[in-house]
């Protein structure tokens, strides 16, 4: 089953919209998993389970890149700061699914 799900996620994951469906569906998995929680740690939650997820920045930290990993961190919070700019230029593809 689960390969199954990895085969369709990756045919079905090839556009931005896709892709973006499929994270507002993950973040509904992380609000229903972590209750207790705010919407602020959901965010908070979410972003610590893509980042543990990431092969690149996984492999940074194995390797102990400080530089590169500065790198990385810089770019979170700049690519936040474009996606709220996108947001607000842009109505929401999808509700919450």
């Amino acid at each position: 089953m689960k390969k199954l799900f990895l085969f369709l996620l990756k045919k079905y994951s090839k556009s931005e919209k896709d892709r973006l469906e499929i994270h507002e569906i993950l973040n509904e998995q992380v609000r229903n998993e972590y209750t207790e929680q705010t919407g602020f740690g959901n965010v908070y939650n979410s972003n610590i389970e893509f980042i543990m997820g990431n092969d690149l920045i996984r492999n940074l930290i194995e390797e102990n890149k400080t530089k590169e990993l500065d790198i990385i961190e810089k770019g979170l919070i700049e690519s936040t700061k474009e996606a709220i700019k996108f947001i607000k230029k842009e109505p929401r593809v999808h509700k919450n699914v």
